[in-house]
């Protein structure tokens, strides 16, 4: 059986819990849909701005809706702009590298606040079940067309979705020349 997931490209976002969109938004602050990216994620209307020790990016999009923890993902080309040195790490992870928000209401150092997404798969567990396949896993993930390649270090992510959906970064689709909704193979 041919595991096939489909693939989502992301640019630079933020995810924010509930105490830090009170402090860049105000208290009591709902996020607002801007476009519905595949129950429950959503890209918001809100916007803040990541500061670093060179330099700064505005108007990088709050993603929704509001999770347990705080963090900006950004490209690896935008850690020299803003002069961090973010690790490639999963949604969550403790021990990444210190970065500045700020919004129209207020601005929020955070000590571990930044890092470069990890490809991953997100896969509900039934059909991880299917794919014999676990979560946390590292797989391989072949991309076909005029730039086929292989991506090697793939997580595998359990989250209640439809479809198999694998994220990269922009850099990392425009070197594999992917479009959003492409498919591609699981490989192990």
């Amino acid at each position: 059986m041919k595991k096939t997931a489909y693939i989502m490209i992301s640019n630079r976002h933020v995810h924010l819990n509930r105490e830090s969109c009170d402090k860049l938004f105000g208290e009591g602050y709902e996020l607002t849909v801007k476009r519905n990216m595949g129950f429950p994620i959503f890209a918001a209307n809100e916007a803040v701005t990541l500061i670093g020790p060179k330099g700064k990016i505005e108007n990088v999009r709050v993603l929704g809706p509001l999770r347990s923890y705080t963090q900006a993902e950004v490209l690896r080309a935008d850690c020299f702009k803003l002069g961090v040195d973010a690790p490639i790490r999963l949604s969550g992870s403790k021990d990444i590298a210190p970065i500045k928000l700020l919004g129209p209401a207020g601005e929020l150092p955070l000590e571990h606040g930044v890092m470069i997404a990890m490809r991953h798969i997100h896969i509900s567990p039934d059909k991880a079940k299917e794919y014999n396949l676990k979560d946390r896993q590292v797989v391989n993930v072949k991309i076909g067309g005029e730039r086929s390649l292989i991506f090697e270090k793939v997580a595998i992510v359990y989250t209640e979705i439809d479809d198999p959906t694998m994220h990269v970064d922009v850099e990392e689709g425009n070197a594999a020349n992917v479009t959003n909704m492409d498919v591609v193979e699981i490989l192990e």
